[in-house]
């Protein structure tokens, strides 16, 4: 299952102090990256299995929904030399990975002594996480992201609380026209379900290289309004307006 490395799925608290890590890390000409930010609770299960019940020697102690991964308040910052990674801290990198940790306390990020890359955000207590107790001021790209990893989660530990906070469209006004619908024209658009595993990305235009809005959830139902070489745009609500985009390889069509 392939990490997670969008900073908007960071709490934006929490996002704020790894940009600014990033470029203290720069300056200090340390080749630390972030390797790793949100993660899913299916990707916390599958590390958790590692060297259980299946191969491998164990990489944590932590299973699904018991790893700040999942709530977007911890990320792991990785060596990344010659284009590659590196977990070494031997001969000189030892003092490279106690830098980082000494520049992060000074972003009121806490390192943990047992697992060097990992960095989480100050304060935080698993205990209340799991409650639905989140950190105050979270944005619409942080709360949507969990909500799809909360809805996607299904069996045991229990996934914690949605955000309360809601991001969606603003209700309609009291005085908000109501459209006879029979007398609107047909509407091409077609049906389809989100085939992705993990959840399908929806993107502000036809390509990777347009942001990431949200994070359609896998057997999600939407509509699709038309498309444009390996990409669709999608209608979320069936309301007849364009949410986004997302790639067309990972969609059935009824």
């Amino acid at each position: 299952m392939a990490r997670d490395m969008v900073m908007e799925h960071l709490h934006p608290t929490f996002r704020q102090k790894v940009e600014l890590l990033l470029q203290e890390l720069a300056r200090a000409n340390l080749p630390f990256r972030l390797f790793e930010g949100f993660r899913s609770p299916q990707r916390q299960r599958e590390l958790y299995n590692q060297g259980r019940t299946r191969p491998g020697a164990k990489v944590t102690n932590a299973d699904a929904w018991s790893s700040l991964h999942q709530y977007g308040v911890a990320a792991d910052f990785v060596l990344y030399i010659d284009g590659k990674w590196s977990w070494d801290d031997s001969g000189e990198r030892k003092g490279w990975w106690k830098q980082l940790h000494n520049l992060a306390q000074l972003q009121h990020l806490e390192p943990l002594s047992w697992e060097l890359p990992h960095l989480q955000m100050q304060g935080m207590q698993l205990a209340q996480l799991r409650s639905g107790s989140y950190p105050p001021h979270g944005d619409s790209d942080w709360a949507e992201n969990l909500q799809q990893a909360i809805t996607s989660w299904h069996g045991a530990p229990a996934a914690p609380p949605l955000p309360t906070a809601q991001f969606g469209r603003p209700p309609l006004p009291a005085n908000a026209p109501v459209l006879e619908t029979n007398n609107l024209p047909a509407h091409d658009a077609r049906r389809a379900t989100v085939i992705a595993r993990d959840g399908l990305r929806l993107r502000a235009g036809p390509g990777t290289s347009f942001d990431v809005k949200a994070t359609l959830r896998s057997g999600q139902l939407i509509m699709v309004m038309q498309t444009s070489g390996d990409w669709s745009q999608i209608d979320i609500q069936g309301d007849g307006f364009a949410d986004g985009y997302c790639h067309s390889g990972y969609l059935a069509f009824a």
